[in-house]
């Protein structure tokens, strides 16, 4: 049967939902970070419910929780949560259902941990639409029950004010049309049983990022005999990021389709660049933070998703010529760590003095918040901002000043340091990104987490942090070399 997973898995991409029903072996393993996101997601999922009184938890999954959901309804229960529909060959699970008020049919209330609604979500609630309806059951309304993003926690949570229900009955009932031919399609990806399908591929929205299309087409030597048949989009995509190798396509349809080889290029404006770091007053301060954000703010004073810097680390260099010193702050309790850390860093950084970072926007919108939260840090941190100087701007391709073709027109941290310093590689961290250290803080506060796993953690996080100030100093050594 094709679940509302399934489908949703099609809506994003068919090549997802392909592999996830073939070859599951081959879908990018869960990071740690998407495991907190799901953990964060049944967390909010669990506290909807206190959104309505005396509901009852169906259990079981496909006909076992049609048959028991069948059974509670009969029994005259209004409020229903996690109950099952099988009409094949469509099923699915919905968050809760309630009795309508007209009496003959039932309400949907999806809940999402998002801020606002999303063009899937119509699709998701359009599904479960479908599947009830098809099982005889009416569905009146559809609601959606999200996270105010307006929301500020002062004591215990206010389940009413943290969460908006908005009705969007008539954007599914517009949009029901194209999810049943959507469905449609879904069913026959899934009887797809061999590789490649053009169907599958061309289905792909995003060719030039979706992971799942990479995946789909690992090792699959058919995909050059069906190279004239894929969209020059598709196709120009899987030769930029070498999925098919150029080599082997007929000089014909690459000359059809306006390929060309990649040429290894640099380009460096050094003047540009040197107007640039006359900006620069020394000593130098090279700053990153690590935040964590949750859909139930952890904390008073703090409003959903908001960005927490529970740990930076910071590398001053007095002088062209100084050594640098390092200064760096973890928070290892589960509590409000700013007031901390603010003092910490006033006391590590210098009232003189440039503070380089990488995408200024995220540092500095940081120190805002928490100027407003701690008024007593207020100047200190607008004067941080002040002084604050973006080097990722140096790599940006619409500002031509550093472009190199390894870039490929893009900026991040993450992409021009193994180029600029491959010495400098994250791979050989324990904790490679942002998304996982943030996943990592709740565990090396928690009480339960042995002392000599805490110890482990708190060396990989403090290992991580420091990595992304050291990058930045030896991409602007690299910097400064290129340019004399």
């Amino acid at each position: 049967m094709l679940t509302k997973s399934d489908f949703m898995n099609y809506i994003e991409c068919p090549t997802y939902l392909w592999l996830s029903k073939n070859m599951p072996d081959l879908l990018p393993e869960d990071t740690p970070e998407k495991e907190r996101i799901f953990a964060m997601g049944r967390e909010v999922d669990d506290l909807s419910r206190e959104l309505f009184a005396g509901g009852v938890v169906i259990n079981g999954f496909n006909q076992e929780g049609w048959k028991n959901t069948q059974k509670v309804m009969k029994n005259g229960e209004k409020v229903l949560f996690q109950p099952t529909v099988v009409s094949h060959p469509l099923t699915c699970r919905a968050d809760i259902l309630t009795k309508s008020k007209k009496g003959d049919s039932w309400d949907i209330n999806e809940v999402k941990m998002a801020t606002t609604v999303k063009k899937e979500y119509i699709y998701d609630t359009g599904f479960q639409k479908i599947c009830f309806e098809n099982a005889g059951i009416k569905i009146d309304r559809i609601n959606l029950i999200h996270i105010n993003r307006e929301y500020v926690r002062h004591g215990e949570i206010e389940i009413k004010k943290l969460f908006i229900s908005e009705d969007i009955t008539d954007e599914v009932s517009k949009k029901l049309p194209e999810i049943k031919e959507e469905i449609e399609k879904a069913l026959k990806v899934v009887k797809i049983k061999g590789r490649p399908d053009l169907s599958v591929i061309l289905g792909c929205s995003n060719p030039q990022r979706c992971e799942y299309l990479e995946c789909y087409c690992q090792g699959v030597p058919e995909l050059y005999t069906l190279a004239g048949k894929i969209s020059a989009k598709h196709l120009l995509a899987m030769l930029d990021r070498e999925i098919i190798e150029h080599k082997k396509i007929h000089p014909d349809i690459l000359k059809a389709i306006g390929h060309e080889p990649k040429k290894d290029f640099t380009e460096i404006n050094a003047n540009a660049i040197r107007a640039e770091f006359r900006k620069l007053e020394y000593p130098l301060h090279f700053f990153d933070y690590e935040t964590y954000g949750v859909a139930i703010p952890p904390f008073d004073g703090m409003r959903p998703y908001q960005q927490i810097p529970f740990q930076y680390s910071l590398i001053v260099k007095d002088i062209p010529t100084s050594q640098v010193r390092h200064y760096e702050f973890l928070a290892r309790k589960f509590e409000n760590p700013i007031p901390e850390l603010l003092a910490r860093l006033k006391r590590d950084i210098g009232p003189k003095g440039s503070v380089i970072v990488w995408f200024a926007s995220f540092e500095s919108a940081r120190n805002e918040e928490m100027a407003k939260m701690e008024p007593k840090f207020a100047k200190f941190l607008n004067d941080v901002n002040e002084r604050i100087f973006d080097l990722m701007l140096i790599f940006k391709f619409k500002n031509q000043m550093y472009i190199k073709s390894e870039f490929n027109k893009l900026a991040s941290l993450k992409i021009v340091l193994p180029v600029m310093c491959p010495e400098l590689s994250y791979e050989n961290l324990n904790i490679q990104g942002g998304g996982e250290a943030s996943a990592n803080w709740p565990v090396l506060t928690s009480d339960k987490t042995p002392a000599k796993e805490k110890a482990q953690i708190e060396k990989n996080m403090l290992a991580y942090c420091k990595r992304d100030t050291e990058a930045m100093v030896g991409i602007m050594d690299k910097v400064l070399e290129d340019i004399k």
